[in-house]
């Protein structure tokens, strides 16, 4: 089967994630990290408010993770006055994300986070073909694939979303097939902002990610 696909990409300065927050909920989110927030602002830009109830999953990697935030409660620990705050603690955990967006997106049923070892590569192909083969069980309704960084001063998020309905906002679709090892796109963070440079060209109609590890499947991107 195929899915139709959205794409976006974020890069947000530290200083502008507070107002990105407001444009989706209406209001700051209280002790959230910049990993939390960059979650919550690019998981309502993907899903309007009509289908937020819809059974979602969120699957999404990240090659600094809470990185910050463990090394703020390592210095408590070893050199604080006295013990962190069980917040500190919660915020080293990549789950709290996913338990601070669901309030915000009743549909949302599971979330798993991927790390990444090696800067500047990703492993698209394994969230997307774990969300095609949700989406073919019937499990869910829809899937959030997200690769998320918080460095510094810079949050960056890139997102895909795959749904087994029509979407009026995108142009196009994905399906696994027979892995062929022809070139294609590069499996990287910012793949969802090289789909959408190659869905505004005027280039082939189809493209492949080939998957490093499964060498028998790929997947195919195809403008509908």
């Amino acid at each position: 089967m195929s899915y139709p696909l959205f794409a976006i990409s974020q890069q947000l300065a530290r200083e502008e994630l507070p107002t990105a927050m407001r444009a989706v909920i209406g209001k700051p989110l209280r002790r959230a990290t910049p990993l939390t927030q960059l979650a919550l602002t690019g998981a309502l830009t993907c899903l309007p408010a009509d289908l937020r109830a819809l059974p979602t999953a969120f699957l999404w990697q990240s090659t600094h993770g809470p990185l910050h935030e463990t090394a703020k409660l390592l210095t408590e620990v070893c050199h604080g006055a006295g013990e962190p705050m069980p917040y500190d603690f919660l915020a080293t955990q990549p789950a709290i994300a996913a338990a601070q967006i669901q309030p915000f997106l009743p549909g949302l049923q599971s979330a798993t986070h991927f790390p990444l070892a090696v800067e500047g590569q990703a492993n698209w192909s394994l969230l997307l073909t774990l969300a095609a083969c949700w989406l073919d069980a019937g499990r869910y309704q829809q899937v959030l694939c997200a690769h998320l960084d918080s460095e510094g001063e810079q949050h960056e998020g890139h997102w895909l979303l795959l749904r087994r309905a029509p979407l009026e906002i995108g142009a196009i679709r994905l399906q696994l097939v027979a892995s062929e090892n022809s070139a294609g796109f590069s499996d990287t963070p910012d793949l969802p902002r090289q789909l959408a440079d190659w869905n505004s060209g005027s280039g082939t109609p189809a493209i492949r990610l080939e998957s490093p590890t499964q060498h028998a499947l790929a997947v195919e991107f195809a403008r509908i």
